[in-house]
């Protein structure tokens, strides 16, 4: 949940507007670059034309457009939590069980994911026998990342400002969350604006941001963090084992 005890934590989006899975899954049936439906009672009758509308009125009642609305969601987030999306089966599971072994390649880079990296300081890599490492913080940050170029295609669109539309604090902007590493391999491009194309250029410019002239400026400069990265000073080949430690994340 989506909590400002001791710092931002939680939420849902980069931005953190969603209070938990529910109110997230509600987002994307209404807006208008998504799914772009016009009202809840349009989605509501588009379940109900389904094959699967006799279930729907079973589990969420008929008649009340919000209640349905509001039950559609959460059973969705229910679907969410379950282990057909959480499978937890990749290679760093399986080392973490003591039944894979990572090469050599893959355990530099484990040692340096918490180590010189600082990888771990954000996507913390401790889990537990009843909940595996998920690789977040939960917390946000800004990482000085330059602005996409790419897109927006306006050069005059203002930056993203993250958290701080959110909160509504301008100390949090530029701020977003830090997302899981499950699973990170498949879900290039990379960062909110989609900057870095492969998670080699996500570690080179943790890397090398503060190298000066490496990179753009910030596309939010006021409130970038200098913690955990910035210049690392790592070679070409423990950037490259990073990423061979992060492709153990892919599940099977």
């Amino acid at each position: 949940l989506f909590t400002l005890s001791g710092g931002v934590q939680g939420g849902q989006f980069w931005d953190g507007r969603a209070i938990d899975l529910a109110a997230q899954a509600r987002g994307p049936f209404l807006n208008p670059v998504e799914m772009n439906n016009t009202s809840k009672a349009q989605v509501i009758g588009k379940i109900l034309a389904s094959s699967y509308a006799g279930l729907f009125n079973q589990l969420c009642g008929v008649g009340i457009i919000d209640t349905q609305y509001i039950c559609m969601s959460e059973a969705i987030a229910a679907y969410e939590g379950t282990s057909e999306l959480n499978k937890f089966s990749s290679k760093f599971d399986a080392y973490m069980a003591g039944a894979a072994t990572l090469t050599a390649q893959e355990e530099l880079g484990r040692q340096l994911f918490g180590g010189r990296g600082k990888c771990a300081h954000c996507h913390d890599d401790h889990g537990s026998r009843s909940l595996p490492a998920l690789f977040t913080d939960f917390k946000y940050h800004n990482l000085g990342l330059p602005k996409n170029t790419e897109y927006p295609l306006d050069p005059n669109a203002p930056a993203d400002l993250g958290l701080g539309v959110t909160t509504g604090d301008h100390r949090d902007n530029g701020k977003f969350k830090t997302p899981h590493l499950r699973n990170i391999a498949q879900t290039a491009p990379y960062m909110h604006n989609g900057i870095l194309k492969t998670l080699k250029d996500v570690v080179h410019f943790y890397n090398t941001r503060d190298i000066p002239g490496m990179w753009p400026a910030p596309e939010y400069p006021d409130t970038v963090s200098n913690s955990f990265l910035g210049d690392l000073g790592l070679t070409d080949a423990e950037e490259d084992a990073l990423v061979a430690f992060m492709m153990t994340f892919t599940d099977q």
